[in-house]
């Protein structure tokens, strides 16, 4: 149950679609993958620009793998299970072609970090967003720069503080989704549309827009490995361990 990647390239534009059985969890081996499918899409010169979803029409992320999450025993493998997500972020963020991703359902924990660091996200009405990060004693520290950077810092620290569900229509009124589509079936064929259109621009124009969006992050690298060291050393603590337990239970 390792989950799977699946790629190609049509029209200009990659399509890259993640898949694991547990409600499109993310295993450390599964967020490696799409790392290397985006870095892929980034140096193909076919390739223009890249359209990032889950597989199926239910949950689009719940995040972190529960089983790895409990398994941890050391800083040292926290540090790197927590860099899956910020090496997801990093490759998106360096890519110099326009990521859109589609939303088709809940988002949770690092799944509302892929979201945040699109540059163009699109949703549908059961594309509900949680942080619960601080239900289990731990924290959204990896993602919470994309999260500033699309929603602000008002908008951040109510989704990471409250821990509960946000529909789509807070998610777009927040900046998180740019648009909002009444379901799966419309949300796929507007993404592969948006996609097919910003495949049309031109590179070298594309490329400098999104270097120009994107600028203040070139600390990201090191910002992002030293929040992933602080959220390893949290889920060693006994109340971290004990919130995951109960939360496995349910």
């Amino acid at each position: 149950m390792t989950g799977s990647i699946f790629s190609e390239v049509r029209l200009g534009f990659a399509r890259i679609v993640f898949s694991h059985p547990s409600h499109n969890s993310m295993p450390s081996g599964l967020l490696a993958q799409l790392v290397e499918a985006i870095d892929a899409a980034a140096a193909d010169p076919k390739v223009r620009a890249l359209l990032l979803r889950s597989g199926g029409e239910g949950t689009f992320c719940a995040g972190a793998n529960l089983d790895e999450l409990l398994s941890i025993q050391d800083e040292e493998s926290g540090r790197s299970f927590f860099m899956g997500f910020a090496n997801v972020i990093l490759a998106m963020r360096r890519c110099p072609k326009p990521i859109v991703v589609a939303v088709q359902g809940k988002a949770i924990g690092g799944g509302v970090g892929i979201a945040a660091a699109a540059d163009y996200t699109l949703g549908c009405r059961g594309a509900q967003v949680k942080l619960s990060e601080l239900a289990i004693a731990i924290g959204p520290f990896v993602i919470l720069p994309a999260l500033i950077r699309k929603l602000g810092v008002s908008a951040a620290s109510e989704l990471c503080l409250d821990t509960e569900w946000h529909n789509a229509e807070w998610a777009r009124e927040k900046n998180l989704y740019q648009r909002v589509y009444a379901g799966p079936e419309e949300l796929f064929r507007e993404a592969r549309l948006m996609a097919k259109r910003f495949a049309d621009y031109s590179p070298e124009a594309v490329r400098r827009l999104k270097q120009s969006l994107w600028e203040g992050t070139e600390h990201w690298p090191e910002e992002l490995a030293r929040r992933a060291e602080i959220t390893g050393q949290l889920v060693l603590q006994d109340e971290a361990k004990a919130a995951l337990s109960k939360f496995k239970s349910r």
